[in-house]
């Protein structure tokens, strides 16, 4: 295996292992805690109190507030970037204002509140009961001094509890009781705990599949160092294809180079899935499998024998040589986030496995040296891609994607001596899918 093989097996190793860290998945609650967090930058004192939510519509929410505070809480603990009031603390304070449950304070309240328990902003919200169980839940962060939401966060949630909900209660019966909570002791975090950081707002993994269309040109050349490619004016020399000189002279020779250059192909592909994702920033990645056949086509063309001049001949039929690709590769992305449009450029490497099929050339098949030519040949792929990602729904994009790639490949016909054949696909492919994000 070549140097530039054996370096593409360990990018392509070490883009597969870098994906984990690319794509993970984040519940409901980290989103909360997450953008809770990045809306409390600007605070100077990271000391807040999180109040329980209750319902927008007045009815009580003594369960359902305190469960989706108590697991807000958890998150933003977890994430080590704020001092979180002791729950005890909380019930005292807001015993001796008689505030109430509300998820909802006005000015005067929200300041003696933060004067009392020494924190610069407070987490509130509200509770909205939706179809299918579930809840959407409206989180805001208070500044205490001046009543003013600095960040907010709404998300639909599975209410995977029992109680609350649809009671009926009024709001009047909601403000009658005081507020009180249940006891709480906030866990002891240990220092060396690994804590794995909340998903950033552009930062997703993906599912691809996808066709692409194209028509790439192949470089194909028959070489043997010790010159006994034996060609003459007949098809039934060693590769299927006549000098097309009657002179005598011409009649039967062998050489040691024959090569073809941009040989128009046919064929589909490639047929692909591909999975990857983008961190928080710009940059990504992808690991790609692939299929794809080409054929080449009937054609005129040039052909050039020891590196002589280019001489003219023709390809009478479309099989002379077929290609069956099957690709394992991975790209290094970068993108400029978006709302709705991800577009993005990289640099692919990767191998494949190629199916080659000769069926006017003979090689070595049992110890004879015969037609047809079959053989299996490791190849090297490279390709740049550019390309888009249009979210046409909350979890699907539309992706296209225009590539340069470059397959090549070595053989051998079967193990001839002195043999060392190349083949080479290159071109651009425009490539169209879905993807869906996880």
């Amino acid at each position: 295996m070549s140097r530039f093989k054996i370096a593409g097996v360990l990018i392509l190793g070490a883009l597969f292992l870098n994906l984990n860290s690319l794509c993970f998945a984040e519940d409901k609650y980290d989103q909360i805690a997450r953008e809770i967090s990045e809306a409390g930058t600007t605070l100077t004192n990271k000391k807040i109190a999180i109040l329980p939510f209750s319902y927008a519509d007045g009815r009580v929410a003594a369960k359902d507030g305190a469960i989706v505070s108590e697991r807000i809480t958890m998150r933003l603990i977890k994430q080590q970037k704020f001092e979180v009031v002791e729950r005890s603390m909380l019930d005292k304070v807001m015993g001796e204002l008689k505030l109430q449950s509300t998820g909802m304070m006005d000015a005067t309240s929200t300041q003696q509140l933060g004067k009392l328990l020494g924190v610069q902003a407070i987490v509130t919200g509200t509770l909205v009961e939706m179809q299918a169980g579930k809840i959407e839940v409206n989180a805001r962060l208070i500044k205490t001094e001046t009543a003013q939401a600095i960040g907010a966060s709404q998300v639909d949630l599975e209410k995977d509890w029992v109680g609350d909900a649809a009671t009926g209660q009024s709001q009047q019966s909601a403000y009658a009781q005081p507020y009180e909570q249940p006891a709480y002791e906030q866990p002891v975090m240990k220092q060396t705990a690994a804590v794995r950081q909340p998903r950033g707002k552009h930062q997703y993994g993906f599912f691809d599949v996808f066709m692409g269309f194209g028509s790439p040109k192949m470089d194909l050349e028959f070489a043997n160092s010790k010159g006994n490619i034996q060609l003459d004016n007949t098809y039934n020399n060693a590769l299927g294809i006549s000098l097309g000189n009657p002179l005598a002279a011409y009649a039967s020779s062998n050489y040691r180079s024959v090569k073809f250059e941009k040989l128009v192909t046919e064929g589909f592909g490639p047929i692909a899935f591909r999975v990857g994702g983008f961190g928080r920033g710009a940059l990504g990645g992808d690991l790609e499998f692939s299929y794809e056949k080409r054929n080449i086509a009937a054609q005129k063309t040039t052909w050039s024998l020891n590196g002589a001049a280019p001489g003219s001949m023709e390809f009478y039929t479309n099989d002379y040589a077929t290609v069956k690709t099957f690709g394992i590769s991975g790209d290094l992305l970068i993108r400029h986030p978006g709302e709705k449009v991800d577009p993005y450029f990289g640099f692919g490497i990767g191998m494949s496995l190629n199916s080659l099929t000769l069926p006017y050339v003979k090689g070595y098949t049992n110890g004879a040296f015969v037609k047809p030519t079959e053989e299996l040949a490791l190849g090297l792929m490279v390709r740049v891609p550019v390309g888009m990602r249009i979210r046409i729904a909350d979890k699907t994009q539309l992706v296209a994607e225009l590539r340069y790639e470059l397959n090549t490949m070595n053989f051998t016909r079967g193990g001839v001596s002195g043999e060392s054949d190349t083949l080479t696909l290159s071109g651009v492919k425009f490539l169209v899918g879905m993807g869906f994000d996880f």
